[in-house]
């Protein structure tokens, strides 16, 4: 099986992100319901790969327009050219000279990224606003209301080891980069991922930026393991601790794979066999395992 390296990070979110749709005057929040009925607010993976690949447009890199396609959008297909083609997969279809013919050219995604979604039962509340007229005049202000919550989520990725080069599918591209070029684009999803630098896309109301609390990650030389669900936390008077039993139960699953945390500064961690990093320590780590 091939290297892996697998990230889970607990953040907090703030406000009404990745707003759903408007029914009447209200902004709805995106959130799911569970079969305990708990009500989980959550951020879109689409979202955050919008905010990613801006982040990565502000660093130079040329990201995929899009190719209009009658009505459509195609993806271009092109992951030498287009850094998020070759990190967030594309499906680029043609269509044939006869009704019915045609083709496509597929990349199975070697970043996945999951929603990132609240890990409990959270309270939703509105806040009623209005829209003023701009001049001095006697028409009345127009109401609405916005659905806001503030939660901890998880945000889970994967990354593949065929970043900048042709992966499994049989209907992509081959293609490999210089090894410089696959390295450097992986550090910089990398700075961008686990700083973080992003900014959160079609908020409502806010500026938003993840406020990261603690973050995993696993290295694995024989595919991904079931990590997930193992970080998680608690409150205890009123400051957020990660729970030890879990991340115990951790460590006997990737007893053979390399693992680490990264604090940002807001959690309290238990006694673990765990190594603490700094963002800069995690990333060159990673290069260095994913490229040896």
């Amino acid at each position: 099986m091939s290297k892996v390296v697998q990230i889970s990070i607990l953040a907090k979110i703030s406000g009404n992100v990745n707003a759903d749709e408007s029914i009447g005057t209200r902004i709805t929040l995106k959130k799911m319901y569970s079969s305990d009925g708990s009500v989980l607010p959550f951020v879109s993976a689409r979202a955050i790969k919008y905010a990613i690949r801006e982040g990565l447009k502000n660093r130079g890199y040329e990201i995929d327009p899009f190719i209009k396609d009658g009505k459509q959008l195609n993806d271009s297909g092109n992951p030498e050219k287009y850094i998020d083609n070759d990190l967030f997969g594309y499906l680029a279809t043609e269509k044939g000279e006869k009704k019915g013919e045609g083709s496509a050219k597929s990349r199975q995604a070697p970043i996945a990224l999951s929603y990132l979604k609240a890990i409990y039962d959270t309270p939703i509340s509105t806040e009623f606003a209005a829209r003023f007229p701009r001049e001095d005049n006697q028409d009345n202000p127009v109401p609405f209301e916005i659905e806001v919550a503030e939660f901890i989520g998880r945000l889970n990725a994967i990354i593949y080891d065929y970043v900048g080069k042709k992966g499994p599918g049989k209907k992509e591209k081959d293609f490999e980069l210089r090894k410089e070029e696959r390295e450097k684009r992986l550090r910089d999803f990398l700075d961008i991922f686990l700083t973080p630098s992003y900014v959160l896309p079609r908020r409502t109301n806010s500026l938003n930026i993840p406020e990261y609390i603690v973050s995993l990650v696993v290295l694995s030389e024989n595919g991904p393991k079931p990590i997930y669900q193992y970080l998680d936390y608690e409150v205890e008077e009123r400051e957020l601790k990660v729970k030890e039993e879990k991340l115990n139960q951790l460590i006997k699953i990737t007893e053979k794979s390399k693992c680490f945390l990264i604090n940002y500064k807001n959690a309290i961690l238990p006694q673990t066999n765990f190594e603490i990093k700094e963002v800069k320590e995690a990333i060159d780590e990673i290069i260095k395992f994913y490229f040896s």
